[in-house]
């Protein structure tokens, strides 16, 4: 969510479906309650999708959520018509693959949609393809949100002249984007980010390794190699030989790797067999936040894991290979000199980070091994890391709710 333009390619998640409605039909609430439509593309706007609904169900507990959303959103009772990993899609050179079927599915959505006409339509994150979306719908006289502005402030910043026709709100999640919003005159509100509320401000080190059956004195290092399948084959052997050249420097090291689900860990266990002997390493079942708690330190792949980790005040290091296609179109479009989020907000460069042919088993390992032994370096990070957690804490899906209900010019039940 609000990736660095490095990320904001298409949408991504390997997420599965929990439970999908074929049908718009819909029996369970009152012809005089709102239908909120939305539309969530990975992990991480499954999340804001589904607290955003539970904020809008506090205000209106009778009201119906359709769209395509997560496991997360179906567990808040969204009617979800089409499987989130239809949207899972990373990379400009990967999305031509498959772009005629996203293309069907948008216009299949936007008729629905149509057919149904929500009282408003709510696009999270997905910039790609919810824009064409909210279009549709403002032109039809929905109001159209977008949660999650997309990195204007990086990358082609004219592209508010388009949103600016294509939306009635923009909800973003760092303040310093209000201004280009106002400046081409889009009704914009900062929510702060939403892994700020989720994350204690000092988590818990000792209760972590109790729950992951790690000792306490030893040091622990969290591998991250991304949630979607095209980064974890990209990078998991490379982050293991990482891991193996720090073992061989740090022989009491031990490594937690958080895997999102099954196929992952599949891959990630057969890099272990072919790179990783001698490791101690617990692989877990999700609970990224868990691992990371439960770390000294972090290799993490770019996107909202960077964050993650900063507002969870772990030192880390971030590696990260794109398809060559893809690196190369982005390197000549991209405006900010930075992958990762924390040394975005920063403007300075906080964390290290190897892209592409830098990321190497060895730099990283050495990168990481340099933040393990300068205590200046780490604490400066764990000083920035501070501030951002404190500047991102706001109550995020009541102040989207909040939006979403004036710019709809609705009136709570």
């Amino acid at each position: 969510m609000n990736a660095t333009p490095w990320e904001r390619l298409l949408i991504s998640s390997n997420n599965p479906v929990v439970a999908l409605s074929d049908s718009p039909e819909f029996t369970g609430v009152s012809s005089d309650s709102p239908v909120f439509a939305l539309v969530a593309g990975e992990a991480s706007g499954d999340t804001l999708g589904a607290e955003l609904i539970l904020s809008l169900k506090k205000r209106f507990p009778t009201a119906r959520f359709l769209g395509i959303g997560g496991p997360k959103m179906l567990a808040e009772g969204m009617e979800s018509w089409y499987p989130m990993e239809r949207l899972s899609v990373m990379g400009l050179f990967e999305v031509l693959k498959v772009l005629p079927g996203l293309l069907k599915l948008r216009k299949e959505l936007i008729q629905r949609l149509l057919d149904v006409q929500p009282t408003a339509f709510i696009g999270v994150d997905a910039p790609d393809f919810n824009f064409r979306v909210e279009a549709a719908m403002k032109a039809a006289k929905i109001p159209a949100i977008h949660y999650v502005g997309p990195s204007v402030w990086a990358w082609r910043e004219k592209r508010l002249l388009k949103i600016k026709r294509w939306v009635d709100g923009v909800l973003v999640l760092f303040p310093f984007e209000l201004p280009l919003y106002e400046k081409y005159g889009i009704p914009a509100k900062f929510v702060g980010h939403p892994l700020a509320n989720q994350v204690p401000e000092t988590p818990n080190r000792t209760a972590a390794r109790k729950a992951l059956g790690l000792p306490e004195a030893v040091p622990v290092t969290g591998l991250l190699p991304g949630s979607r399948s095209s980064e974890i084959n990209l990078l998991i052997d490379v982050y293991v030989q990482a891991a193996v050249i720090l073992h061989g420097m740090y022989p009491q090291m031990k490594f937690v790797i958080p895997c999102v689900n099954d196929k992952a860990k599949q891959r990630i266990q057969q890099s272990l067999n072919d790179f990783g002997q001698g490791l101690d390493v617990r692989l877990i079942d999700q609970q990224a936040q868990l691992a990371m708690a439960a770390s000294d330190q972090l290799i993490v792949t770019s996107g909202t894991a960077t964050l993650e980790a900063a507002l969870m005040k772990r030192p880390l290091v971030l590696a990260i290979k794109l398809h060559p296609i893809t690196h190369w179109i982005m390197r000549r479009l991209a405006t900010t000199q930075w992958i990762g989020l924390p040394n975005v907000l920063a403007q300075k460069t906080i964390v290290p980070e190897f892209i592409q042919d830098e990321a190497t088993p060895q730099q990283i390992a050495l990168g990481l091994a340099k933040l393990i032994s300068d205590q200046t370096m780490r604490d400066a990070q764990l000083t920035e890391f501070s501030a951002q957690y404190h500047q991102l804490k706001q109550n995020a899906s009541e102040l989207a709710a909040d939006a979403i209900v004036e710019w709809a010019g609705l009136e709570a039940e």
